[in-house]
C-alpha cells in the first residue's frame, strides 16, 4: 500500500504495523488514541509541526513488519488521555449525568490514592477524572474500579449530559433525568464521523448547554425543543433549532433520525454543525419528519 497525505493513521498502522516506530520517532506519542486513529497524515503532520512530505517518504520506505514490543509499550493506554507532561495520563470513569452514590465516590478516591494520582477533577461532562496516573498503572486502575474504559475520547458520542430536571430541581419542567439515562444507554460510545456531545436540560435555563452542543434538548412547559449543530472550540457555533415543543415520547425517534442523517451526510471528521452548514438545516428537517412515523418510547423511560 502506498501512503499519501489523505491516508488515515489507522490505515497506515493496519497496513504496516512497523510504521509505528517511524511515527513515534517523529514525535507522535499518541498512538492508540481513538482521536488520532482517524486523522489523516496531512492533519497529523500539521498538528505536530513537521513536513508531510518527509513523513510520507519515511512511511513509504519503511520495511514491512510487526510493531516491536518497545514501540507497543509506548502506545497510549486504552481509555486514557495523555497529559501536558507527556508522561502521565488521565482516566474518566463514566458517571451518567454525574449522578452516583457514595460507594462509587469512595472507590474513585481509593483508586486515585492507591496510584498517587495528582488530583481528581470534576469535568464539564459530568465525570470525575483521575489525573496524573503513570502509564503502567492505567489498566490496573480500570481493573480496581471494576469499570470498562469510558468514551471520553474518540470519534463517538462522548457524553450525554443532563440536569436534575423534575427529579430534583424546583425549576424543572420536564424529566431530563429519565430522558438522559435513556439517551446515554442508547448512544454513549456510538462511533460517528466525529466527536459528538448531547445535552438535556429540563427547563429553558439550558444548564447543560443545549444550544451550544452537537445535539441539545431543552424542556419547556409543553414538551422539548431540540437543537442541532452547536459546538465550542476554535470556531464556536450556535445550534439550529430543529423543532419546538415535542412530546417526550417523540424525542427518541427524532434523535434516531438526526444520528442517521449525520452518518449519511458527514464527510471526513466533520462535526454535525459543519455538515448542516454545507447541506442546510432544511435537509435535516425533511429527513427527520417527512412521511416518517415517530418511534414510541416506553412508559418507563419517559412518562
Amino acid at each position: 500500500m502506498h501512503f499519501n497525505q489523505d491516508t488515515k493513521l489507522k490505515d497506515v498502522l493496519e497496513a504496516n504495523p512497523k510504521t509505528a516506530e517511524v511515527l513515534q520517532e517523529m514525535g507522535m506519542q499518541c498512538l492508540g488514541c481513538p482521536s488520532s486513529a482517524n486523522e489523516s497524515l496531512e492533519g497529523a503532520a500539521r498538528m505536530h509541526n513537521f513536513d508531510v512530505q518527509a513523513l510520507l517518504d519515511k512511511l513509504n520506505q519503511t520495511e514491512f513488519g510487526e510493531m516491536s514490543a518497545q514501540t507497543a509499550a509506548g502506545a497510549q493506554p486504552r481509555g486514557a488521555v495523555l497529559q501536558r507532561d507527556k508522561t502521565t495520563f488521565a482516566i474518566a470513569p463514566h458517571i451518567p449525568g454525574g449522578i452516583t452514590d457514595p460507594s462509587t465516590l469512595r472507590k474513585i478516591a481509593d483508586v486515585a490514592e492507591k496510584y498517587s494520582a495528582a488530583c481528581i477533577k470534576a469535568t464539564s461532562s459530568q465525570r470525575l477524572a483521575i489525573v496524573g496516573l503513570k502509564k503502567e498503572d492505567v489498566e490496573k486502575a480500570w481493573q480496581d474500579l471494576g469499570m470498562n474504559p469510558g468514551h471520553a475520547v474518540g470519534l463517538c458520542v462522548r457524553s450525554v449530559k443532563f440536569c436534575p430536571g423534575t427529579t430534583f430541581c424546583k425549576r424543572g419542567m420536564q424529566d431530563s433525568v429519565a430522558l438522559g439515562y435513556e439517551l446515554d444507554k442508547r448512544y454513549h460510545g456510538m462511533e460517528l464521523p466525529s466527536k459528538f456531545k448531547i445535552g438535556v436540560s429540563g427547563c429553558p435555563n439550558k444548564c447543560t448547554d443545549s444550544a451550544t452542543i452537537d445535539l441539545g434538548i431543552m424542556g419547556t412547559s409543553k414538551g422539548f425543543h431540540i437543537y442541532v449543530g452547536g459546538n465550542g472550540g476554535v470556531k464556536p457555533r450556535l445550534g439550529n433549532l430543529l423543532v419546538e415543543h415535542v412530546h417526550p415520547c417523540e424525542v427518541l425517534g427524532i434523535v434516531d433520525r438526526v444520528i442517521e442523517f449525520y452518518k449519511q451526510n458527514a464527510t471526513g471528521q466533520e462535526r454535525i454543525g459543519r455538515t448542516l452548514d454545507r447541506v442546510g438545516i432544511d435537509a435535516l428537517k425533511e429527513y427527520s419528519f417527512k412521511d416518517r412515523p415517530l418511534a414510541e418510547c416506553s412508559d418507563q423511560a419517559l412518562n
